[in-house]
């Protein structure tokens, strides 16, 4: 085994003392190189039961200080010899480890601001005059070596080379109610040399609070973050690279702890669904206004929309998978969505609000059953938003800025909606089975365009804009924008029969 993988292995084992709840220490190998981080403890006397949700910290053998927070454990165990002392084991599954140069206690409010990559950050923040080569360095070339030439003679010959960073680190920040979000390169680089010279960049989000937050916030704030890069790349994000700033100052620094989660989100690994600079939605870097609008209002509505965002991220992560559950839920995240996305629901006249309640104090009259729930589930609607005016007033909202691109679109929505409705009740009324099913990945597409559009468009997205320009393949609204037409033709035969 060569020296750089035997290293890159060690790096990820982290044997050391830990200490359990109780205060008992036992001798442990941390494992961090799995989809899941395992600690194997190892004793001379008996170890006590990690009761679940508890955390252990412990200290490497190098002098890191490690953290394991929010613990399983399937129990203990001991190992018994003929002629030798008993020794015990356990074995313990961390959902995060911190590792720095202190310990972190999940419940304390210590933390200032989390840092973190996602799979597509260099082409959502498409940076590109950042870094660059001079073509022509030949008229600078002696401004380059001039310090250089200062302590020795450089001689510069007939084809030199400029490499250049701009220097400007900050690529947008945002003052949100979750916080500062910053995007930031990263440059490192080597000193040069005759095996030639680099600069590498790493591109990273930053949420710092302006009070210290505990790490469960801290987290729960890189996850909104990362749902809203996920929108905006028209594919699920994964985050890596997870640090932490503390509110401990050292030599004028704040203390930095490297995160580690056990289970880690994934991206899709689908090459056509990866997504182009020129088909995303949103220009951090020539429309920053527009970025900087979109970002604070999404932020601010999020509080109320992250149960149905957290369904439309489900939907994202099943890439190129599609069927009934999809649809199903594509479609559910509309109902879920809180009463300000939609307008008021009527007012019912006095007459018919009354039998409402006369009806409903019947029914609560009789035993429990399905049937009687169904009943008081229906009257409790009445003068509110059903599904399909819900999806429908959505829809409007997308129509009122690309209704010219995307014709027929409500049309699209509410057999995507009936759909919807045979598959959860079997109801197949003005439906064509058979000609209908083949269109569920286009019908799943149009709600989930539906739904992503609108909230962007709310927050402040031009759409017309984006429309406006040439697109590829590299966003899922790209892709649909080009699919339509096809699809919308073809849903039209599969119910051309009925509408006659």
């Amino acid at each position: 085994m060569g020296k750089g993988k035997r290293e890159k292995q060690d790096a990820k084992r982290l044997l050391g003392t830990y200490t359990l709840p109780s205060g008992q220490t036992a001798v442990g190998d941390l494992s961090l190189d799995g989809p899941k981080s395992l600690l194997r403890l190892h004793a001379d006397d008996f170890l006590g039961r990690v009761e679940d949700g508890t955390c252990l910290t412990g200290v490497t053998y190098s002098g890191e200080y490690v953290s394991l927070i929010d613990c399983m454990s399937p129990g203990t165990g001991q190992t018994s010899i003929k002629g030798s002392p008993t020794k015990y084991h356990a074995e313990v599954f961390p959902h995060y480890v911190a590792v720095g140069h202190r310990h972190l206690v999940p419940s304390e409010a210590c933390v200032m601001g989390v840092h973190f990559t996602t799979t597509d950050l260099k082409t959502l923040f498409y940076d590109f005059d950042a870094f660059g080569h001079v073509i022509d360095s030949k008229p600078i070339i002696d401004a380059v070596l001039e310090e250089r030439r200062q302590t020795r003679p450089v001689e510069a010959g007939d084809w030199p080379r400029v490499c250049y960073f701009t220097g400007k680190n900050r690529i947008v920040a945002v003052d949100t109610v979750a916080g500062k979000i910053s995007v930031n390169h990263g440059p490192s680089f080597n000193m040069g040399g005759p095996s030639g010279v680099s600069i590498k960049n790493r591109i990273v989000v930053s949420v710092e609070a302006e009070s210290p937050m505990t790490f469960d916030v801290a987290m729960e704030r890189m996850y909104e973050v990362c749902c809203f890069l996920s929108m905006a790349a028209g594919r699920s994000q994964a985050v890596r690279r997870i640090e932490i700033t503390t509110n401990e100052i050292v030599d004028g620094t704040p203390q930095i702890l490297r995160i580690h989660p056990s289970y880690q989100s994934k991206s899709t690994k689908v090459e056509h669904f990866k997504p182009h600079p020129g088909d995303v939605p949103l220009d951090p870097i020539r429309k920053q206004a527009e970025f900087i609008s979109v970002l604070t209002d999404w932020m601010e509505r999020h509080a109320t929309w992250r149960a149905a965002r957290g369904r439309y991220l489900g939907c994202l992560k099943k890439a190129n998978r599609y069927g009934p559950e999809r649809l199903v839920a594509a479609a559910n995240m509309f109902d879920i969505l809180p009463p300000s996305a939609f307008p008021e629901g009527t007012s019912l006249d006095i007459e018919l609000s009354k039998t409402r309640d006369e009806c409903s104090n019947l029914l609560r009259k009789l035993s429990d059953s399905s049937d009687k729930e169904s009943a008081l589930l229906a009257l409790s609607k009445l003068g509110k938003p059903s599904l399909p005016k819900k999806v429908a007033h959505r829809t409007s909202m997308v129509e009122a800025t690309l209704g010219a691109r995307f014709t027929d679109l409500q049309f699209v929505v509410r057999i995507a909606v009936k759909w919807r409705n045979y598959y959860v009740h079997g109801d197949s009324r003005g439906l064509n089975v058979e000609k209908i099913e083949p269109l569920t990945d286009f019908l799943t597409d149009a709600l989930e365009f539906v739904f992503a559009a609108s909230d962007l468009i709310e927050a402040g997205w031009d759409a017309v804009r984006w429309n406006s320009e040439p697109k590829g393949w590299g966003h899922s609204f790209a892709r649909f924008r080009d699919a339509y037409d096809i699809g919308l033709m073809e849903l039209r035969r599969a119910t051309e029969r009925i509408q006659k």
